[in-house]
């Protein structure tokens, strides 16, 4: 479905990681599972959406919150090499449109990837989906503090580009990430492929994957 859209002037394309590019939410749900589970802990009442969007980092923080028990394990070095470990031998499918698109906002202007994950799986990501001449450049949580949902991440991306915020689209599929970017002063396309619709007001736009874009999507928002 076309979406009729009252985005323009912008000069620069931002996308978030996981949920958004690639269907992974899944495995970072699954490697917090092992990991409680490797420590005993069963926690049937735990919201794994509160995971999504977010950097190892914050993750950490709040599983060590929320269970005591954990303050002493290398959650962070557990999580992400779990999550590397799954994705290398059940790779994440990309969304439907997701490359297509990449390669079609590139074609019109700088595109980059700023996610909560780390540098080793964007790489990962960039070589299986063979998109790394089309990213001028990506952050991963190792080149940014605080977390999503703080905007520091996305203005950091701005300043990179030497363009103010205004100019630049976002596409997100989490809360923390959306709220990021429109902390940041971004306009945002929200994904809900995976993700649930996003609280009024953080989205410009909202469509289920990239086939609901317009062929001439990434040409009509420059002008």
């Amino acid at each position: 479905m076309d979406i009729q859209t009252p985005l323009e002037n912008i000069n620069a394309i931002l996308f978030d990681l996981d949920g958004t590019l690639i269907d992974s939410e899944t495995i970072t749900d699954r490697a917090v599972g092992e990991l409680l589970a490797k420590h005993n802990i069963y926690a049937t009442d735990l919201d794994l959406l509160q995971f999504h969007g977010i950097s190892w980092q914050r993750l950490e923080l709040i599983l060590k919150e929320r269970f005591p028990m954990l303050t002493e394990v290398e959650v962070l070095n557990y999580l992400e090499k779990r999550f590397y470990e799954i994705s290398k031998t059940e790779p994440p499918t990309l969304l439907p449109g997701a490359r297509e698109s990449f390669l079609a906002a590139n074609a019109q202007m700088p595109t980059a990837i700023v996610t909560g994950s780390g540098a080793a799986d964007v790489e990962a990501f960039l070589d299986r989906a063979d998109l790394r001449q089309a990213c001028s450049f990506y952050l991963s949580y190792e080149m940014y503090s605080p977390s999503k949902p703080d905007p520091n991440c996305y203005l950091m991306a701005a300043e990179r580009l030497n363009l103010p915020p205004e100019q630049c689209l976002v596409f997100e599929d989490s809360h923390p990430g959306l709220s990021a970017a429109h902390t940041a002063g971004m306009y945002t396309i929200a994904i809900t492929y995976s993700s649930p619709p996003p609280t009024p007001g953080l989205a410009d736009l909202i469509i289920e994957d990239y086939t609901h874009l317009p062929n001439d999507f990434f040409h009509t928002i420059t002008t």
